[in-house]
């Protein structure tokens, strides 16, 4: 029976090599960590040629071909032997075995993308050197520090080729984040660790990350936040209490911020003050996440109305703080 099969003139031998590829790709996953598998098959195409030239000698029409039955055998073995389940929409790990003309044969791995959420909390105020940078670079400066920062805390706890960093919105480096912290997402890609059980925090260099859960995919539209902001704002001249009145009686109000290439709008529950001094003014905000805080105040022609053009005076946001963003859904539960 051997002979016959290494005489095979569609396979030359290809099924007596099932243990040995099997083998390979157990050494291919070893240092994997995961639950669930899909395996995929590249022939080279001298396999295909022998078995056309078969099929159309003894005229065959349908049947499966022989990558379909070579590859439905080595997933079959390979989870008896791994003890793993194969998964064909969310595997953990994807492995490609490429079997050459002489049957010489490559395994690759390549791990799903485990996609996490959590919060992060800043407590100490960043000194960044932004003299020379406005206020879009500040923030970017900002966010690219924090990214820094958790990736390297997470690089002793993942194998991986790169870890993304997406937040729900950003914040200067001198603005503090408080309350529950700021949502974000993290994408770690091609790791060797994949199953995600436990929630875990870690603390460095005044930032606080909270690791809540493993997701299966980032949403195809972000979650509705509300956030909860403190503001210190200075006026060229003294304010007296009865012209901030607009302040207190706006209600809800509609943010139209326009984009080069968007327009949407935004809402501010919430807006009271408190006097620092005749100059200066304590604002609290609690309006929608994506709101920028600093071209709210300051004045921007692409945000309107902004604090100048409610207030009739001229605006300067001496600094802010997220005190709190939450859920959308759980301020209306």
């Amino acid at each position: 029976l051997q002979k016959i099969v290494e005489d095979c003139k569609i396979c030359h031998g290809i099924w007596n090599q099932l243990d040995k590829t099997c083998n390979k790709v157990i050494q291919a996953t070893k240092d994997y960590q995961y639950d669930s598998f899909l395996i995929g098959l590249t022939l080279d195409h001298s396999f295909y040629d022998n078995e056309d030239k078969f099929r159309s000698k003894f005229r065959i029409r349908g049947k499966e071909n022989i990558k379909t039955s070579l590859l439905r055998e080595i997933r079959k073995k390979f989870g008896n032997i791994s003890n793993k389940k194969i998964n064909f929409n969310y595997p953990d790990i994807t492995i490609n075995i490429q079997i050459g003309k002489k049957l010489e044969t490559i395994v690759s791995v390549n791990s799903s993308t485990v996609v996490l959420t959590g919060r992060y909390k800043k407590v100490k105020r960043f000194q960044i050197n932004t003299k020379n940078t406005d206020n879009n670079d500040s923030l970017e400066v900002n966010q690219r520090h924090i990214e820094k920062i958790l990736k390297k805390e997470l690089s002793s706890r993942f194998d991986s080729d790169s870890i993304v960093f997406r937040p729900l919105g950003k914040e200067e480096p001198e603005s503090l984040v408080l309350g529950n912290g700021r949502p974000f997402y993290l994408l770690i890609k091609n790791s060797k660790i994949i199953s995600f059980k436990n929630d875990f925090s870690i603390q460095s260099k005044g930032m606080i990350f909270e690791i809540n859960e493993k997701v299966r995919a980032l949403p195809i539209s972000s979650p509705g936040y509300v956030k909860k902001v403190k503001t210190i704002v200075s006026f060229q001249e003294n304010l007296r209490a009865s012209e901030l009145k607009e302040i207190n009686d706006s209600g809800i109000r509609i943010i139209e911020i326009v984009n080069r290439r968007s327009k949407n709008w935004k809402f501010i529950y919430h807006m009271e003050f408190k006097f620092k001094t005749q100059k200066r003014l304590q604002f609290t905000i609690t309006c929608d996440n994506g709101i920028p805080i600093r071209k709210f105040i300051e004045g921007n022609g692409n945000i309107s109305p902004n604090l100048e053009q409610i207030l009739n005076r001229k605006c300067k946001c001496d600094k802010f703080d997220i005190l709190d963003i939450m859920n959308v859904d759980d301020l209306v539960n």
